[in-house]
C-alpha cells in the first residue's frame, strides 16, 4: 500500500523528519518497502517577488501592468489579470523559462501590446493548492529572489507492506 506522509500527518503525530518514521515503522510490524521523495512539478526559476507598482493596462479594463522586484538588477514588468494584491505584497514569480505544472513554459511576451517579463502566480497554477481566485499571497517575509521550491516541503511517499491480521 503507497501511502503519503503529509496524508497521514492529517490523522496521526508523526515525527517532523519522514526518514525517523521509516527507521520506526518496522519495530512496529509494517514493512516499509520503498520510500521514495515526491518530484512534484520542479519550481525552477519561480522566485519571491515583491509588488513595488500596479497600473491599469492601457489596452485592457482587466489588466494591470506591475513592476515587481524579483532579486535582479532591475524590476520585471509583469502583466497580471488578478486583483487581489497590492504593492508590497510577495507573491510567486515565475521568470522567463520556468516551466508550471502541466507543461506550461513561462517566455518573455507581449499582452495587449505591453511587453510582460514573467507571470504572477496563483496556488493552483503551482500545484500547491486549490485556489485559483487570485495571486497567492506569500506570509511571511521571505527574502526577494528566493526560489519558491526552497520554501514549500516536499512530500515523501511510503509504499508498505501491512501483514494480515489472520492468524491462518
Amino acid at each position: 500500500m503507497k501511502v503519503s506522509v503529509e496524508w497521514l500527518r492529517e490523522y496521526v503525530d508523526l515525527p517532523d523528519c519522514a526518514d525517523e518514521l521509516v527507521d520506526v515503522l518496522p519495530m512496529l510490524g509494517i514493512e516499509v518497502e520503498e520510500d521514495e521523495e515526491d518530484a512534484g512539478a520542479s519550481l525552477d526559476k519561480v522566485v519571491v517577488g515583491e509588488v513595488l507598482s500596479r497600473e491599469p493596462h492601457p489596452e485592457a479594463d482587466r489588466l494591470s501592468v506591475c513592476s515587481v522586484e524579483v532579486g535582479a538588477d532591475e524590476p520585471a514588468t509583469i502583466v497580471c489579470g488578478a486583483t487581489n494584491f497590492s504593492p508590497g505584497d510577495r507573491v510567486p514569480v515565475a521568470l522567463p523559462g520556468a516551466k508550471l505544472p502541466g507543461g506550461f513554459k513561462i517566455k518573455k511576451s507581449k499582452l495587449r501590446g505591453v511587453a510582460s517579463e514573467g507571470m504572477m502566480c496563483s496556488a493552483k497554477e503551482l500545484e500547491l493548492g486549490d485556489d485559483e481566485s487570485g495571486l497567492l499571497l506569500l506570509p511571511g517575509s521571505p527574502g526577494i529572489g528566493t526560489p519558491v521550491d526552497s520554501l514549500c516541503a516536499k512530500d515523501k511517499t511510503l509504499e508498505l507492506e501491512v501483514a494480515a491480521n489472520r492468524g491462518d
